[in-house]
């Protein structure tokens, strides 16, 4: 538990806070290069995908040689946390060719039962997918922008956006680094991080507002500091309470919850310190280049 009489200088640390969260950003972009671009799900790219359970431990080597046997160079073998299960994507199949795959894999190492996952996606589809993802995002981050312009100030709106922008951003670097898949969950669990990281920085942003009457009195980055500081607690407690269940489903929960989950852990994580030591500093930066109020 946080104490709720807190006050820590968290403006004036604020260049150390920017530091921070420009290297994390930047970690991320250097992921992104080394893996040679983002782990697509089939649900963008099309084709097939088959999670498959083997009666031993086997390696990428020996699944590759023998789908290359069958015809296909192009697959590509995805290791798991288990040894023995591999995920399988191929150019799309229909169920003959799949059963084949699957008796050869049986042959040759021995299948332990069928297809954890298996899907079908046409490359149609997929780019449907893509767009209408983006739509969504767009639509999102335009709606929240005019919301918190009426409700308070562009230049509120305008840092909500870039906080938004700064959760996401590092939301992806992580799945970069880990070169973990990107598909339909992990734009739902995006969605989902947009909406809880501006919850938490409209808290903020409202005590913000209902202190600025001082502001030309004791200086708007003290009425910041102490806008964060009395919404500190909340902060701190609601997103330990919000990632307990959510850490739960990535550790024990199936694959699809996993990627979900993993997506909400590093946003819930991001959205809370963006809100604390992002956003708020950045409303200073503007104030003292744009003076609204007496620094």
């Amino acid at each position: 538990m946080i104490p709720k009489d807190t006050n820590i200088d968290f403006i004036g640390k604020r260049k150390i806070w920017f530091i921070i969260s420009a290297a994390l950003i930047l970690i991320g972009v250097i992921g992104f290069i080394v893996q040679g671009g983002f782990n697509l799900g089939i649900d963008f790219l099309g084709g097939s995908l088959m999670e498959v359970q083997f009666e031993r431990e086997a390696g990428v080597g020996e699944i590759r040689e023998v789908m290359e046997d069958l015809g296909f160079e192009g697959s590509i073998i995805q290791g798991t946390e288990s040894k023995d299960k591999f995920i399988i994507r191929t150019t799309t199949r229909d169920i003959d060719t799949k059963n084949r795959i699957l008796d050869a894999l049986d042959e040759e190492i021995g299948v332990d039962g069928p297809p954890l996952q298996d899907r079908n996606v046409l490359p149609g589809f997929g780019k449907l997918i893509t767009r209408y993802a983006l739509i969504a995002i767009g639509i999102s981050i335009l709606g929240i922008l005019i919301y918190v312009w009426i409700r308070f100030e562009f230049r509120f709106g305008a840092t909500a956006i870039a906080t938004l922008a700064h959760d996401v951003l590092i939301t992806l670097g992580v799945y970069a680094i880990l070169n973990r898949e990107i598909n339909t969950s992990t734009i739902a669990a995006i969605l989902t991080i947009i909406g809880y990281s501006l919850n938490d920085t409209i808290v903020v942003f409202d005590r913000i507002r209902e202190n600025s009457s001082k502001a030309n009195k004791i200086g708007y980055a003290n009425i910041i500091n102490e806008s964060i500081n009395k919404t500190l607690s909340r902060s701190i407690n609601t997103s330990l309470t919000t990632l307990f269940p959510v850490i739960i489903l990535l550790v024990i929960g199936s694959v699809a919850l996993q990627d979900f989950a993993l997506a909400l852990t590093v946003g819930i994580i991001s959205g809370t310190y963006s809100s604390i030591f992002f956003a708020s500093p950045i409303l200073v930066s503007w104030n003292n280049r744009f003076p609204r109020h007496k620094k």
